[in-house]
């Protein structure tokens, strides 16, 4: 009896160990789907087998963690006790957002292998997520101490500009700078803070203008990169270098060349100002007509992000003179109209600094600009008629006239003779 249950319980060993090595072999095939038809006898698997369904389950596309991290759980019942398992469960974890336990499980992974970089960067990933700032921020520089890794170098750079540490954020930007290689990923979104923290933090104008013409060395198409050397420039008073920049813009709208939600949008920010009151903000728009014939628009933000004003302006032919134009200025509720010297930004920015007095109401100047000689013709409602005259000639009767012999001519048939005239 006893040979017999021996024999018995050896052919179950032998055959649960033809299925793990059946198993692992589907998963060297990538043969997914198959792995997890044996889901349904998970409780009769070895916890290896029960950690690899839980693998196919993350590999499908989309990845199903809730089914993977059932089979990762019966794989810890069964007693396997493996950091790969608790690694693959934390991922699974950090799929649910459930990033307690993901983190919990990583600890494990650590006491198997103390600093191992693909559980730390994970850790730290998940710390940041957490928004536990200060811990990440510990976990990514003790990577950067025991590995040459990018990513723990420019997370150094974005956890120090989210805790607003500005002087240590530059300090890691401008180290990254030299320690990416230019033009590739990590330069990119390093050269990006650059340009943002000198810009809005530091106000080096110069120094954010330098990387952006680097940056649009590598990527001379980029809208947003486009849009922020107008930006640069408008905030520089390159006049010049605005109005080419905006022009380019301007074309590359024209010609298709801007990403579609520019088209969506219909507008483009051209300028920028910080104020003691907020920003100002000045946008173009591509198609004026189809806006309200509004050409540029100024919007005032309050710090705390509210739109407080809005002005806007587009331009209109002159009455008089079909090669002038006028501004039809909209300063809040009052409408203006102004002779456009000049019909670029620069024209625009300038209504915002004419004196009141200088400005004429919007029907008021065309009325001034309307020839006083001519008649409306809108007053005209029919042709005009003019007063039939008598044909009999009046005879005005005058009172004793006076009566004068009158003088004989000589008819013009009649000859004079010569020899009279010389007797005389």
């Amino acid at each position: 009896m006893k040979s017999k249950l021996l024999a018995a319980l050896l052919l179950l060993s032998t055959h649960a160990a033809a299925q793990g090595s059946y198993i692992s072999r589907l998963w060297n095939t990538k043969s997914y789907n198959k792995i997890i038809e044996f889901a349904s006898g998970a409780e009769t698997l070895s916890g290896r087998d029960n950690m690899i369904i839980g693998r196919a389950f993350m590999a499908t596309i989309p990845s199903q963690p809730q089914q993977a991290i059932i089979h990762y759980d019966l794989a810890v019942q069964k007693r396997m006790n493996s950091e790969d398992l608790y690694f693959f469960r934390s991922e699974a974890l950090y799929e649910l957002k459930l990033l307690d336990a993901a983190l919990a499980d990583l600890e494990k992974c650590l006491e198997f292998r103390k600093d191992h970089q693909k559980y730390l960067l994970l850790k730290a990933a998940i710390q940041y997520e957490k928004g536990d700032l200060k811990h990440a921020y510990e976990t990514y520089y003790a990577i950067s101490e025991l590995y040459d890794k990018q990513t723990p170098f420019y997370m150094l750079a974005v956890i120090s500009l989210e805790r607003e540490k500005y002087y240590k954020a530059r300090d890691w930007i401008d180290a990254n700078m030299l320690r990416f290689e230019p033009g590739m990923d990590f330069w990119r979104m390093t050269a990006e803070q650059q340009v943002d923290i000198e810009w809005r933090i530091w106000k080096d104008y110069e120094k954010a203008q330098k990387t952006l013409d680097t940056l649009l060395s590598f990527f001379p198409s980029d809208a947003s990169y486009l849009k922020n050397r107008l930006n640069l420039y408008r905030v520089r008073g390159m006049d010049s270098l605005g109005v080419w920049a905006e022009n380019d813009l301007l074309s590359r709208y024209n010609n298709n060349k801007l990403p579609l939600n520019y088209y969506k949008r219909g507008s483009v920010k051209v300028a920028e100002y910080s104020k003691d009151f907020g920003i100002i903000e000045d946008y173009l728009t591509f198609r004026p007509k189809l806006f309200g014939n509004t050409k540029y628009t100024r919007f005032y933000i309050s710090e705390y992000g509210n739109i407080v004003g809005k002005h806007w302006a587009g331009l209109e032919i002159h009455p008089q003179d079909s090669t002038k134009k006028i501004w039809d200025f909209h300063r809040g509720k009052t409408r203006y109209a102004k002779l456009a010297s000049d019909t670029s930004y620069l024209g625009f920015t300038a209504l915002f600094d004419t004196p009141d007095s200088a400005l004429i109401m919007y029907n008021d100047f065309f009325i001034l600009q309307s020839d006083s000689s001519t008649t409306d013709s809108i007053e005209i409602s029919s042709p005009e008629i003019l007063q039939e005259v008598s044909k009999k000639r009046e005879v005005l009767q005058v009172e004793e006239i006076p009566k004068v012999d009158s003088i004989d001519f000589p008819a013009h048939n009649e000859t004079q003779d010569t020899a009279i005239i010389r007797q005389e």
